[in-house]
C-alpha cells in the first residue's frame, strides 16, 4: 500500500481517478445491466433506486458524491493497490509478476473487493437494512462492479498510473474542468483510450458502443466466453470466503498490469513518463482490452442483481426492514474520538473519517471503525451470506466452480 500521509483535506482529484472508466464507460456497464436483467430484478431496482432511475443512471453515482463531504470516506473504495513487478520494474532478479493478496493489499478493508463484499449484504437482507441502506448500497455496486474491472483500479504501481506521465494525440496535456493537467496513464484508461474508440469505430456515438457490447455477449465474439467472466473460486466451500469472487474479478483486471497496461517498449522512458505518443500503437494494443472489460462489468453486474435482489420487495408494502443507515443524517459530521485514519490512494489523497457500527464485527462496515476490527470468517458468521450468494451468481449461470 501506498505510504499513509497525515493530510486533512482531499488533495485534488485527476479527471481520470474521478470517474474510473469515465461516466460514460460507467453508462456502458450500466446500459447492459439493465438490458440483461430479469423483469423482476427490473422491478425491485425500480423500487430501491429514485425515481426515473436505472443502472445506466446510478453507475455514476459513486463518484458523483466523493466531492460531499458526507461520502468522503468512500473515496477508498474504489480501487485495491496491488503490489506487482510490472514490465517497466522487472530484471533478472525479480521478473514479472502481477497478484493481487487481500491481506498484503487490502488496507484493511478499505478497497474495492471488501466494498463489494460488504454492499452485497446489505443490498441482499431485506429483512435487516432498510430502503435508504439499501438503495444506497445497489447504488455503490452499480458502480464498484465496473471499477473492479479497470486495470488501474487493481494497481498500487505509481497511483495506479496517475504518476505517470506521458503524450496523447500530440498534447501533454489536458483540460478538465478549467484546470490544465498532464496526461497519466490512468486518465488514458478511464476516459482517453474509450473515448478515441468511439470517436472512430463508432461515429462518436456511446449509445452505438453500447449495443455493440451488448450484442457481442449475446450473439457475438463474447458469447461463448461470457459464463467464464463469472467464475469464482471459493477456497473451502461457497461459504468459504466472502471476498472470494470479487477479489476473483480484481486479479482478472490486475493481470493486464502485467502485459499491455506497463508495456516496456511502449512506455520507454524515465520510468515515471515517456515520450512516446500513446495515441498510437499503444492504443492499439489496448482499446479491444478496454471493450471487453466494460463488457465484463456489465454482465457480471446483470447476473449478480439478478441473484442478490431475488424476492425482495418491489414495493413499501411488502415489507418491514429493520432501520440501519450507514450515514449519519443530513447536516451532521463524521467524526471519531481518535485521528481519522489517513489513505493515499490510487486515485487521490484523501483523509477517511469513519464511525463504528457495532452490531458487524466480522468485517468492515462503511463508515468505518478507526481501529478494525481483524475480519473474522466462521460458520456463525452472518457474512458467510455473502459468500453464499456470490457463489449462487456462477451456480445460477451454469458456470463451473473451479
Amino acid at each position: 500500500m501506498h505510504a499513509k500521509l497525515a493530510v486533512l483535506s482531499t488533495v485534488v482529484s485527476l479527471a481520470g481517478s474521478a470517474y474510473a472508466w469515465g461516466a460514460e464507460g460507467h453508462q456502458a456497464v450500466g446500459f447492459v445491466a439493465d438490458s440483461l436483467i430479469k423483469p423482476e430484478t427490473k422491478a425491485v431496482r425500480d423500487f430501491l433506486l429514485p425515481s426515473g432511475w436505472n443502472f445506466t443512471r446510478s453507475s455514476t453515482w459513486a463518484d458523483e458524491i466523493k466531492s460531499n463531504p458526507t461520502y468522503k470516506w468512500s473515496s477508498n473504495l474504489h480501487f485495491i493497490d496491488s503490489h506487482d513487478v510490472t514490465p517497466l520494474d522487472a530484471n533478472a532478479t525479480h521478473p514479472v509478476e502481477c497478484t493481487v493478496d487481500l491481506a498484503r493489499d487490502g488496507d484493511n478493508g478499505v478497497n474495492v473487493v471488501d466494498a463489494i463484499g460488504n454492499y452485497t449484504l446489505r443490498a441482499a437482507d431485506a429483512a435487516k437494512y432498510n430502503w435508504e441502506s439499501r438503495s444506497e448500497a445497489v447504488k455503490f455496486l452499480s458502480h464498484f462492479v465496473g471499477d473492479i474491472t479497470q486495470p488501474l483500479h487493481a494497481c498500487g504501481k505509481l497511483l495506479g498510473g496517475n504518476q505517470f506521465f506521458t503524450t496523447w494525440e500530440g498534447n501533454q496535456t489536458y483540460v478538465f474542468n478549467g484546470r490544465v493537467s498532464r496526461f497519466q496513464l490512468h486518465v488514458l484508461w478511464d476516459v482517453y483510450i474509450p473515448q478515441k474508440d468511439v470517436t472512430e469505430n463508432f461515429g462518436g456515438s456511446w449509445a452505438a458502443y453500447q449495443q455493440f457490447l451488448l450484442d457481442n455477449i449475446e450473439r457475438g465474439e463474447w458469447a461463448k466466453e461470457k459464463d467464464t467472466w463469472l467464475q469464482c473460486n471459493p477456497t473451502t466451500s461457497p461459504s468459504g470466503n466472502p471476498d472470494q469472487c470479487p477479489l476473483d474479478w480484481a486479479t482478472d483486471s490486475n493481470e493486464f498490469n502485467c502485459g499491455a497496461v506497463w508495456d516496456k517498449a511502449l512506455l520507454a522512458g524515465t520510468g515515471t513518463s515517456t515520450a512516446n505518443d500513446l495515441a498510437g500503437e499503444y492504443y492499439q494494443k489496448t482499446y479491444q482490452i478496454v471493450r471487453k472489460q466494460i463488457a465484463k462489468g456489465g454482465y457480471r453486474l446483470a447476473k449478480f442483481m439478478d441473484i442478490i435482489l431475488a424476492g425482495q420487495p418491489a414495493s413499501n408494502s411488502t415489507t418491514t426492514p429493520v432501520a440501519t443507515t450507514t450515514q449519519p443524517a443530513t447536516g451532521t459530521s463524521i467524526a471519531t474520538t481518535t485521528p481519522p485514519t489517513q489513505v493515499t490512494s490510487c486515485s487521490t489523497t484523501s483523509t477517511i473519517f469513519v464511525t463504528v457500527d457495532p452490531t458487524e464485527t466480522a468485517t468492515p462496515s462503511y463508515p468505518k471503525p478507526t481501529t478494525l476490527p481483524t475480519p473474522i470468517i466462521s460458520a456463525a458468521s452472518p457474512l458467510n451470506a455473502v459468500s453464499s450468494i456470490l457463489f449462487a451468481v456462477v451456480a445460477a449461470a451454469g458456470v463451473a466452480i473451479l
